[in-house]
């Protein structure tokens, strides 16, 4: 018979199959049992535990928010609800998953964000594989049943309208704001930039924006492109070159990279002027081409904030 865990709350967990293990092969994410509930283990650093418990007080009750809902201090485990899906995995499967339930999921994503930024947050790390989702099939029917936008890591309480200067870039590469691919000038508008690309993702754009063919990953390398470098050209491509507006946020030893950047991008813009977002966007729509297009703006200040984002017609549309 397995053995139960008692959770701070008083709650009794029965640890179940690995879901994830880190770089040295050590489990640290599992599946559990809270009498038929299943939920999620996940072993964290003290850093990352005690913020958690931070987040957890502070958004206790959230719906769009994936926040604790217990803990195992001893072991330094935070228990998660378990959600079926992530919005990366579920396209993958599924890229016909209906429009309609997708929307659903980035209404949601978006809320989520608004209720993190209305108290100062900042997530750092929006991308799809960190949107939860839970869905149900029945007479063929697909229906999403909840979403919310979780994995809190390297979440930051701004100060004032401060912008964060890590000297790091954080969060994963291919959903970075420019402004984040530098680690300086990182505000709420980096957030809007990354989710801004979740929509062109979810809407079918997915081959633009990921990067991770091992061979042309090689490519890159033997030319001496690193994915970031690589990345950022593409949103230099897409949605136009380097801006004042941009270099003001960011550090000036990072203008070079930048400028770099956007001068490669500029070259491929001239022989294929198909390439900007304003151009391939249209076949998402007139409402959805100029919200994205409001959220990816190159220079930080000039993008749509979370509250002009939900008041987008689009939402509206069927």
């Amino acid at each position: 018979m397995a053995s139960t865990i008692l959770g701070a709350s008083g709650r009794h967990y029965v640890r179940g199959d690995v879901l994830h293990k880190n770089e040295d092969g050590k489990p640290t994410i599992f599946k559990a049992l809270c009498g038929n509930e299943p939920v999620v283990f996940k072993q964290e650093s003290k850093s990352i535990f005690d913020l958690s418990r931070r987040l957890a007080d502070e958004f206790a009750g959230s719906r769009r928010l994936r926040m604790p809902i217990d803990f195992i201090p001893e072991e330094r485990i935070v228990v998660y609800p378990y959600f079926a899906d992530t919005l990366l995995d579920l396209i993958r499967a599924d890229p016909e998953f209906p429009p309609a339930e997708l929307k659903k999921v980035l209404r949601s994503v978006g809320e989520a964000i608004q209720e993190f930024h209305t108290k100062g947050w900042l997530h750092l790390d929006v991308k799809p594989d960190n949107v939860f989702v839970n869905w149900t099939c029945e007479g063929g029917n697909k229906t999403v049943t909840s979403a919310a936008l979780g994995d809190f890591g390297i979440a930051y309480k701004q100060v004032g309208t401060t912008p964060l200067r890590t000297g790091v870039a954080l969060g994963n590469f291919m959903w970075r704001s420019p402004e984040g691919q530098t680690g300086s000038g990182i505000t709420k508008a980096s957030d809007i930039f990354s989710y801004g690309l979740v929509c062109i993702y979810a809407l079918g754009g997915g081959d633009l924006l990921l990067l991770e063919d091992e061979k042309v990953l090689a490519e890159l390398a033997e030319l001496g492109i690193t994915p970031e470098e690589d990345i950022l050209t593409r949103h230099f491509t897409y949605f136009g070159p380097v801006n004042e507006g941009l270099l003001k946020q960011v550090d000036s030893r990072e203008h070079r990279i930048l400028k770099r950047a956007s001068a490669t991008a500029d070259l491929a813009v001239k022989n294929q002027p198909d390439l900007r977002f304003e151009v391939w966007g249209k076949e998402l729509g007139e409402a959805a081409l100029d919200m994205i297009s409001g959220m990816t703006k190159l220079d930080p200040t000039a993008r749509l904030d979370i509250d002009q984002v939900l008041r987008c017609s689009w939402w509206q549309e069927p």
